[in-house]
């Protein structure tokens, strides 16, 4: 008999790890794609249009995701308010500075050669604390993120103001259960889904978990499901090479 085709199916948010769906199906892998975490507007944006209106009382500008970075440069658009001349921002990677570099002038990305054992964040922060960045910054983020990065930065006696561009809405149980069943592979890349799955799939029908990340994978362990790949960083290579590793097991 014919062994049937794997299923992966991917949870991610529609336009996180674009085109990874396509080229896992042109690998010959079955792809189901069951987004279970959408993103919206903050339940209020005053707060991040008050920081806009004062941007030349920060040093620099900090964002740690690329929704981030479009939702605050998306903000500055509309209030037509361009940053001061030589405010710098700082960003964990190049998709996530790309939304500021017509903005601000120069927009940093961390150093391959600064390392640290900890998520993307904290590189940020390191990186940012070796420039010596000044004080205070502006952290845009969503409304869930790590506290890595202010901290870091807090620990090293400069202040952070935090200010929200976007929320997370997550799917609810039984949307969930569809979105796994069947699966021989499923993909989470954020701590909230993978504790959501971990509570409606039962230990014994979970397929195997591949994760984006270490705070995810943190995430899972503490759930219960230990991943059986980690991407350690969030990009599309990465993930696939998880993913074709379980392929090649099954």
């Amino acid at each position: 008999m014919p062994r049937r085709p794997l299923l992966v199916v991917l949870t991610t948010a529609p336009g996180t790890l674009a085109g990874l769906a396509v080229m896992l199906r042109a690998e010959g892998i079955t792809v189901r794609e069951a987004p279970l975490l959408s993103f919206g507007p903050p339940a209020d944006w005053a707060p991040v249009d008050q920081a806009i209106f004062r941007l030349p009382d920060f040093r620099a500008v900090a964002v740690t995701s690329p929704r981030a970075a479009q939702a605050f440069a998306g903000r500055l658009a509309l209030h037509r308010v361009s940053p001061p001349r030589g405010q710098e921002a700082w960003a964990t990677g190049e998709a996530t500075a790309e939304p500021l570099r017509d903005l601000f002038e120069p927009v940093h990305t961390p150093s391959s050669l600064v390392t640290v054992d900890a998520g993307a964040g904290s590189m940020l922060a390191t990186a940012m604390v070796a420039a010596r960045v000044g004080s205070p910054v502006l952290y845009a983020c969503g409304d869930t993120r790590r506290d890595d990065m202010p901290a870091v930065l807090r620990a090293a006696g400069v202040a952070v103001e935090e200010v929200i561009c976007y929320r997370s809405v997550l799917a609810e149980p039984d949307e969930a259960r569809r979105a796994i069943s069947g699966a021989d592979v499923l993909l989470v890349a954020s701590p909230k889904v993978v504790t959501l799955v971990a509570r409606v799939c039962p230990a014994d029908e979970r397929p195997a978990l591949v994760v984006i990340g270490p705070t995810t994978a943190t995430a899972a362990r503490g759930a219960g499901w230990a991943p059986a790949g980690v991407a350690r960083r969030p990009t599309v290579e990465a993930a696939a090479d998880r993913i074709r590793a379980l392929a090649r097991k099954s």
